[in-house]
C-alpha cells in the first residue's frame, strides 16, 4: 500500500502478517521472541504520538507510552511495528518463579501417563486459548511497555523496501531505549544459548524472519514464520 508520507501510512496501513512457511525453511533468518500483547503500530512525529491496533483502531489509554516516545524519538519521524506488553518490566521474582522445574510426584507421573495425548490435547487448546486473550489489550492486566521491533518509516521517507536487517539497525539508531520504550532482540542462529532464558521470561514463541526481506504492510511475508520455543 503506496503513502505519501509518515501520517498517511500510520493512518492506513496495518501490521505486516506472518506467511505459512516452516520456520526451518526461512532463508538467512534473524530470530526474535515473538513478544506476548497486541500487535500495534506507533507514530511519533514532534509532539504527535498515536498508537493503533492491528485492525487499525485507535489505542489511547497508555498515556505513560505516549509520553515517553515523545522523549525518546524526540527530533525525528518515524512509524515503528512494534507489541505492547508487560514483559520487559516484569519483577525479577515473578521471572525466577517461572524458572522452577516442578517434578511430579509419581502418582501424578502414572496419572499423567493414563490421560495421554488427550490430555496434551486439552492443555495445548487451553494454552492457545491464553495465547489469543493476551494478544490483546483486554488480556494484559499489567502495566505495559512498547516494544519496537521494526522501523517502517524514518522522517521523509518509506523503509519498507530497505532490507529487514538493516532497518532493526537503523531503529536501534534512531529509538533510544527507556523503561517503557524498548527495541526487541533479534539473534542469528544458533539460539541454544538464548532459550532458557527466553522461556524464563515466558516466551512461548520465536518469530523467524529473512534477514533480506523486505516489509509489506497488511500483507503476508513468506520470508516470516512464527516456531514454538522447544521443549527443554
Amino acid at each position: 500500500m503506496i503513502a505519501s508520507d509518515a501520517a498517511s501510512a500510520a493512518a492506513t496501513w496495518r501490521p505486516q502478517l506472518f506467511g505459512d512457511k516452516r520456520a526451518g525453511a526461512i532463508p538467512d533468518p534473524i530470530i526474535e521472541p515473538l513478544w506476548t500483547g497486541p500487535r500495534v503500530l506507533a507514530y511519533v512525529d514532534g509532539q504527535t504520538v498515536r498508537l493503533t491496533d492491528a485492525q487499525g483502531q485507535p489505542i489511547e489509554d497508555q498515556a505513560e507510552i505516549v509520553e515517553s516516545l515523545r522523549e525518546s524519538v524526540a527530533g525525528a519521524t518515524v512509524l515503528l511495528d512494534g507489541f505492547l506488553t508487560p514483559e520487559p518490566i516484569q519483577p525479577t521474582e515473578a521471572i525466577a518463579a517461572r524458572d522452577v522445574i516442578t517434578i511430579p510426584k509419581p502418582g501424578q507421573a502414572m496419572a499423567q501417563f493414563l490421560v495421554g495425548s488427550r490430555g496434551n490435547r486439552k492443555d495445548r487448546h487451553l494454552r492457545q486459548q491464553e495465547e489469543v486473550r493476551h494478544r490483546t489489550i483486554e488480556g494484559l492486566d499489567d502495566r505495559l511497555a512498547l516494544v519496537a521491533v521494526d522501523l517502517l518509516w524514518l522522517d521523509d521517507e518509506s523503509l519498507c523496501d530497505v532490507p529487514l536487517l538493516e532497518r532493526k539497525r537503523i531503529l536501534e539508531a534512531v529509538v533510544p531505549e527507556s523503561e517503557l520504550v524498548r527495541v526487541g532482540i533479534h539473534v542469528r542462529p544458533p539460539i541454544d544459548a538464548w532459550l532458557n532464558s527466553w522461556r524464563s521470561f515466558g516466551f512461548q514463541r520465536l518469530a523467524y524472519k529473512s534477514a533480506n526481506s523486505r516489509y509489506v504492510p497488511g500483507q503476508k511475508n513468506h520470508d516470516w514464520a512464527t516456531a514454538a520455543i522447544p521443549a527443554r
